[in-house]
């Protein structure tokens, strides 16, 4: 039988920590709370049945918002909820956290998160306020990052200080569809143990795409970005670790996947 492709080879964003790890789902605080190493947090009010009140969401929110900082035991945080700074403020003081997984937030000052000291893996998806990025190059333990859908932030440039990185994805709004616009490569080029770029909904202004042949470590690429044909071969020829992702597998040619890429 014919091997499938696997589209996820070589896919460095997320190889979370403590993967084989149950993921405990829930709303309200479970008694085994204190036993969980991985939890996702699921209080956005559309996943409440109507006849939950906004009283109670907000009771639950207080409730989390003071226990989540005496919760030791928890590695990993999904937290699908409108975070707001005091929110933000509680989750940054759980000692332990290696994963941290953001849906959506209100959050203006990200400072605290220097405090997350373990941090491995990050995500911050649809920040809608967030302008600064500074406070990320505290987090020397950082090697995947992932921010999405968070037009405002000014500075996406010193990411490109983040040279301990595996794993990167910024882009824009997937669904929207809008693409995040970025001046240049350029600042990214010393990232050179980053293995996967994610820029599937980012458009570069200066077309400055040579620089991923100085990011040396990189085995797949998600990109769709317009160039050449002529150009994108060469980039592919000359890059000796480039072998996966959208960038590697799709013919923009004739508008289709290469023969048995098919995702």
């Amino acid at each position: 039988m014919k091997e499938e492709y696997d589209r996820n080879k070589f896919c460095y964003l997320y190889d979370i920590e403590d993967k084989n790890e149950e993921e405990i789902y829930c709303q309200e605080i479970p008694s085994s709370i204190s036993k969980i190493k991985k939890l996702y947090i699921s209080t956005l009010a559309m996943d409440f049945p109507d006849t939950v009140s906004k009283k109670y969401r907000i009771e639950l929110e207080k409730d989390w918002i003071n226990l989540l900082p005496s919760l030791d035991n928890i590695t990993s945080l999904s937290i699908r909820h409108r975070v707001n700074q005091e929110y933000f403020e509680a989750i940054c003081t759980m000692k332990n956290l290696k994963t941290l997984f953001f849906w959506t937030s209100t959050v203006e000052d990200i400072n605290s998160i220097s405090k997350l000291k373990n941090l491995s893996s990050l995500s911050l998806d649809s920040f809608s306020r967030l302008r600064d990025l500074s406070a990320l190059k505290s987090l020397k333990k950082l090697r995947r990052l992932t921010i999405q859908n968070s037009f405002k932030v000014e500075n996406y440039e010193m990411i490109g200080d983040l040279i301990q990185l595996n794993g990167l994805c910024i882009g824009g709004n997937f669904s929207g569809p809008k693409n995040l616009v970025i001046e240049s490569l350029i600042p990214f080029k010393n990232l050179k143990e980053l293995q996967h770029l994610d820029m599937s909904t980012v458009s570069i202004r200066d077309k400055s795409y040579d620089v991923l042949l100085e990011m040396t470590s990189l085995e797949r690429l998600d990109a769709n970005w317009r160039m050449s044909d002529a150009k994108r071969t060469e980039l592919k020829e000359k890059h000796l670790s480039l072998r996966a992702g959208f960038f590697v597998d799709y013919d923009f040619v004739k508008n289709e996947f290469f023969q048995d890429k098919s995702w």
